[in-house]
Order: C-alpha cells, then sequence, then structure tokens
C-alpha cells in the first residue's frame, strides 16, 4: 500500500487525502486537498457524531471558508467521512477532501448490492406508484360516470313519477268529468 499522509483534527479524527474517482490513497508529503474528477462531492446525509465546521484544519474550500465535517451517503462511498465545502445548494463548490480510507472489497461489494437492490426496489415502487396514479384516475372517472348515472336515472325517476301524477291528474278529472256527466244525465231521465 502507498504510503498516505494522515492528519488529525478535533476529536482524534485522521484525514485522509484520497482520490475519489481510483479510490486510491495520494502520496506526498504535505495533505492536499482532492479535486474530484465530477464537478459535485458526494451527497451526504446527516450523521450526529460527524457534523460542523472544522476550524482547526489549514485548508479552504474555493470559497476560502473552513470546511464543514459531513459523511457520504453514495454508492461505494457510503458511510465515509469527509470535508467538503460548507456551503449548500447551487452556492457549494466542488472542493472535498476523505477523511477515511476507501471501503474494502468485501463492504464495497456490500454496498454496491444494497445500492442496486434500492434502486431496484425505488424502480418498483415508482412502478407502483406510476399504477396507483392511473388507478386513482381510474376510480375518478368511475366514480364521476357513476355519480352522473345517479343524476340521471333520479332525473328519469322525477320525470317518470312527475308523469304518472299527470296522467292520474288527467285520470282523475276525467273520471270526475265522467261522474259529474253520468249524474247530469241520470237526472235529466
Amino acid at each position: 500500500m502507498a504510503p498516505r499522509n494522515v492528519y488529525t483534527g478535533e476529536g482524534g479524527s485522521s484525514v485522509i487525502s484520497t482520490d475519489l474517482s481510483h479510490g486510491n490513497v495520494e502520496s506526498g508529503e504535505s495533505l492536499q486537498p482532492v479535486q474530484p474528477t465530477a464537478d459535485v462531492p458526494p451527497e451526504e446525509i446527516p450523521h450526529p457524531e460527524f457534523f460542523g465546521i472544522d476550524t482547526s484544519y489549514p485548508h479552504r474550500c474555493h470559497h476560502k471558508m473552513c470546511p464543514a465535517r459531513k459523511v457520504a451517503f453514495v454508492y461505494t462511498a457510503t458511510g465515509r467521512r469527509f470535508l467538503g465545502c460548507p456551503l449548500s445548494g447551487p452556492d457549494r463548490c466542488s472542493w472535498f477532501m476523505w477523511i477515511d480510507e476507501a471501503w474494502g472489497p468485501v463492504l464495497s461489494r456490500s454496498l454496491i448490492q444494497l445500492w442496486d437492490q434500492a434502486l431496484l426496489d425505488s424502480g418498483g415502487a415508482a412502478r407502483l406508484q406510476t399504477k396507483k396514479k392511473v388507478m386513482e384516475q381510474a376510480y375518478l372517472e368511475l366514480w364521476t360516470e357513476r355519480s352522473n348515472k345517479e343524476i340521471e336515472n333520479q332525473q328519469v325517476v322525477n320525470k317518470l313519477k312527475t308523469t304518472i301524477l299527470d296522467t292520474e291528474i288527467k285520470m282523475s278529472r276525467r273520471l270526475a268529468e265522467d261522474h259529474c256527466q253520468h249524474i247530469v244525465y241520470c237526472f235529466r231521465l
């Protein structure tokens, strides 16, 4: 293994300068920040024991600010500590430096399998979410159609009731007229 430079910061943690793209430890006499091949440092997760600004570190990010303590959350680097720009979002510069060495092959393979499984699971979850949205849309369309049919049905029932009532009224009038005519006829005799 190549010699490495170690810087011990607050809390006794060691800073090891490594290159993210190759996972190799740099050699040399002075501690130098690593310029990653990508323009963006690794994604990070909050960690209750490794956070905040490291004022004891002599180097600064591209903004000339003291680096922040961070923990990586990306593929085989998951769980590795690093120092990076304290800013977030689009203001964050690409400077960062690994504190921990790259994980060994067994842990790296395990992390790859976990991430791949998580990606498969998230792909499955995305497909399920898409199916759920389709089903919710179909349910909404069916519910709307059912509501419209219920309204139409109620209108038909109301029209039928009105027709029956009108018919009964007309029949009652006719019967009354016929009865009156019958009574008049009977009185004429």
